[in-house]
């Protein structure tokens, strides 16, 4: 039985959603992250859900599927890494589902935005359950930032703060010399 790996391919525009549906029927493993964002319009407001990876789908194909899904439509190509497909870990994809399933507040990290180092925690719930974090902190919400280096790219996750419980204080002035 051949081992076969989570992979990514890169897909057009808005078409996430449409290469999914292309390959539910296809029976071919896939994963879309998808999260939910509250929308505004003149007359009304809709929670609309988005693709976590603007323009990235994990699939799990077999050595024979892996030519095919290049001829879906809206499919670009697979996403290389070292020069060779990039590989997700299972636990990766493992654990951007249970964020899904816990119903974190997750959304794709915006590179503009400024972090601070914050305070390491312990997670008391959910699926980091036990597992130390660094926190970052804007206002009144306490975030984790959680890296897929083959994908280049990271997702924002919001956690209540009730779950965290701070094992290790950063000062302003202990960060500014930690850069130094």
């Amino acid at each position: 039985m051949e081992n076969v790996k989570w992979k990514v391919i890169y897909t057009s525009s808005r078409q996430e959603k449409k290469v999914a549906a292309f390959l539910e029927k296809m029976k071919v493993e896939h994963y879309l992250p998808l999260y939910k964002s509250l929308r505004f319009w003149k007359d009304r407001k809709k929670w609309v859900e988005f693709p976590l990876f603007n323009g990235y789908l994990f699939v799990k194909p077999s050595d024979n599927e892996r030519d095919l899904l290049l001829q879906i439509p809206g499919v670009v190509r697979y996403i290389r890494y070292n020069a060779q497909d990039a590989e997700i870990p299972e636990k990766q994809i493992f654990l951007i589902k249970e964020f899904v399933k816990f119903g974190y507040n997750l959304s794709n990290l915006e590179t503009h935005e400024k972090l601070e180092l914050g305070d390491k925690a312990e997670v008391l719930d959910g699926p980091l359950k036990g597992q130390t974090v660094e926190v970052f902190i804007v206002g009144d919400d306490s975030y984790i930032i959680v890296t897929f280096e083959a994908l280049n790219q990271s997702i924002k996750v919001s956690l209540p703060k009730d779950i965290l419980k701070i094992t290790e204080k950063h000062s302003a002035v202990e960060t500014a010399k930690s850069l130094w």
